[in-house]
């Protein structure tokens, strides 16, 4: 990985066997997410490999996913413009940011990014990957909130609200339920 390593987190699934080890560099342009996430699920093993890229100023451009779910190949190139995401080849799907469904790591980007008002929740739109089914983008919108020193994350569309827990970083460090993680800040 190029540029500077700023933090690294691993995650602990907590709904199922798994992990997901991650990197956060800062690059000369933007940052970069690498990592790389392993479960079970319906009796067969995940495991894929994903970097995101993103600007200075936290907006997402690209990311890249490969990798195997049970015997079935995943390789996936999404690009950011300016109606969306797109995996390469496919018509955009609308949203701001890149939730790619499978880590936590997705929600550094938006995070970073918006200065959210404090117990007033603030919608964004997201293009949220499908990689276990092949590769395929989906609408779906989520809903963040500042509660004092902590975050509250609602996601209405999945029907679940969740008091995430961040360390300073930006990486989540606890999702009620789904991950719990430990950061180690780096440089």
């Amino acid at each position: 990985m190029t540029g500077t390593t700023v933090a690294s987190v691993i995650w602990h699934r907590l709904d199922r066997d798994g992990t997901d080890r991650c990197r956060l560099a800062r690059l000369d342009e933007g940052w970069l997410i690498v990592g790389h996430a392993r479960w079970d699920e319906a009796g067969e093993t995940a495991a894929l490999d994903y970097a995101l890229r993103c600007d200075a100023g936290w907006r997402c451009l690209s990311a890249d996913v490969t990798g195997l779910h049970g015997a079935r190949p995943i390789a996936c190139r999404i690009v950011g413009q300016e109606e969306g995401f797109a995996i390469e080849g496919q018509a955009p799907v609308p949203g701001t940011d890149l939730d790619l469904g499978f880590t936590p790591a997705w929600m550094l980007v938006p995070l970073n990014r918006l200065d959210l008002p404090q117990a007033r929740p603030f919608e964004i739109g997201t293009a949220r990957l499908r990689a276990t089914d092949g590769g395929r983008l989906e609408p779906l919108e989520h809903s963040f909130a500042r509660l004092r020193d902590g975050m509250d994350h609602a996601i209405p569309a999945l029907g679940r609200d969740a008091r995430l827990r961040l360390h300073e970083s930006g990486f989540l460090i606890e999702d009620p339920g789904l991950w719990r993680g430990a950061v180690t800040p780096e440089g």
